[in-house]
Formats: C-alpha cells, sequence, structure tokens
C-alpha cells in the first residue's frame, strides 16, 4: 500500500529535524562567543522539543521512526561552513524555509484535514518562526547581514567606432585645371596664370592655354598668280645685274 502524502511530508520534517539537531551540537562545541553560543542552546532544545509529537504522531500511523536516517547531504553542507558568520547564516536560511513550509502546509486542505495534525503544524510553525527572529536579533547585533551581496557586475562598454570621411561628389571648385606642361610645383602654375607661351614653343598653341597665338599658315595661302609674279621678277633682277657688270 503506498505511503499517503502526509506520511510522506511529516517523515521528512522529522528527518531534517533531526539532522538539525546534531548540527546545532556540532555548531555549539566548537562556538567561543556566548550570544551565539546561547542561541545554538536554545534551538537545540526547541527541536528536540518539537521531535516528540511528531515521532508520537508518526508512530501512530505505523511509521518506523528508530529506522530514519539524518539526511547526509545537509550535513555536508552545515560542515562546510567554517566560522561563525557562515554559520549563522546557514541557521537562519534552514529557519526561514521551515517557517515558510508550515505555511504552505496549513493552506493545504490534505494536511489540515486532520484536526490533530493541524494544531501540531500550527504548534511547530510557531517554534521555527520564533526562532527565526531570534536568529536576527542576533546577527544584526553582531552586524552580520543576513544575505551575502551579490557582486555587482557592469556592462562593458564597447568603443564607439571611428567615424569615417562621409562620402560627397566632387564640385566644380573641386576640379583643378590640368598641367599639360609636364612641370609640377609653382612654376607651371605661374605659366598657366601668365597665359604666355614659354620661348622655346612660340608660334604653337597648347590645348588648353590661356592667351597664345595660333601657327600662322598665311604663306601656304598665297595665290598661284602672284607667286608667279615673284618668279618672273627674278630673271630680271639677274639681268639688270649682268648690265651693270
Amino acid at each position: 500500500m503506498p505511503e499517503s502524502i502526509v506520511v510522506i511530508r511529516l517523515s521528512r520534517n522529522l528527518r531534517y529535524k533531526l539532522t538539525y539537531v546534531r548540527i546545532f551540537e556540532t555548531y555549539l562545541e566548537s562556538e567561543h562567543q556566548a550570544v551565539v553560543a546561547e542561541l545554538l542552546r536554545s534551538l537545540l532544545q526547541a527541536y528536540q522539543a518539537a521531535i516528540g509529537p511528531l515521532a508520537s504522531y508518526l508512530r501512530r500511523m505505523e511509521v518506523a521512526i528508530q529506522e530514519m536516517e539524518l539526511d547526509e547531504k545537509l550535513l555536508d553542507h552545515a560542515s562546510s561552513r567554517g566560522d561563525t558568520e557562515s554559520q549563522l547564516r546557514f541557521i537562519h536560511d534552514g529557519l526561514s524555509r521551515a517557517a515558510l513550509w508550515y505555511k504552505t502546509q496549513l493552506a493545504d486542505r490534505q494536511m489540515a484535514a486532520d484536526p490533530e495534525l493541524r494544531q501540531l503544524l500550527l504548534e511547530l510553525g510557531e517554534i521555527d518562526a520564533a526562532k527565526l527572529w531570534r536568529t536576527e536579533a542576533v546577527m544584526a547585533s553582531l552586524k552580520i547581514p543576513l544575505a551575502l551581496k551579490e557582486p555587482e557586475y557592469s556592462e562593458p562598454t564597447v568603443p564607439e567606432p571611428q567615424k569615417t570621411p562621409e562620402w560627397r561628389p566632387r564640385l566644380v571648385d573641386d576640379v583643378r585645371r590640368p598641367n599639360w606642361t609636364g612641370r609640377s610645383g609653382q612654376a607651371a602654375q605661374g605659366e598657366r596664370g601668365s597665359g604666355r607661351s614659354t620661348p622655346d614653343t612660340q608660334g604653337y598653341s597648347r590645348p588648353g592655354g590661356r592667351g597664345q597665338r595660333r601657327p600662322d599658315f598665311r604663306f601656304s595661302r598665297q595665290s598661284p598668280e602672284r607667286s608667279g609674279m615673284d618668279e618672273d621678277k627674278s630673271p630680271d633682277k639677274d639681268s639688270k645685274s649682268g648690265d651693270q657688270k
């Protein structure tokens, strides 16, 4: 026959209480502060007193209490706390969970159906709530925070990308006149500014040059008659020179 939810939950609660009794005894052996030692003794007495009525109720439900083992995982967590501050914080966390657990069980219909069980849960919950308040008072007197502050993580700053010059179309002012002389520097600019031809290139007009003369081709346009007249005159000149001789 499967166990009821009431037996499972109460057996687990009894197992936790037996384990915490062992934890309180272990902490008390190595504690030297009087206020903390007094707190541990009060917790030990309260849990030993709460085990009696809880175990009695489970016996009536035919649960073998003597075969119940301690929670080894909970013992390992408790033994890893090496100083008073971490030990008190561990105890505070356990009492907080226990007080919340009793409040949840009282709101459950299955757990609150039996008036005797409901009264038992109410008394055990009040014990844990009272011990939780006293633990917080001791921690406050020792200036021990209830919880460790989580480290603050700041978002990594991403460097802004370097700004590149935006593309823009070339305007008329951006276009310079080409240098056709093949020279560079101020000499070429001076020639373009003066508009005069260089001595070795007079009579030849460079493309793009301003104020330069065009080649004179007028000698090739002379009429044939004029050219013949010139040829006719040349023998006369020779004859005259011969007569004179």
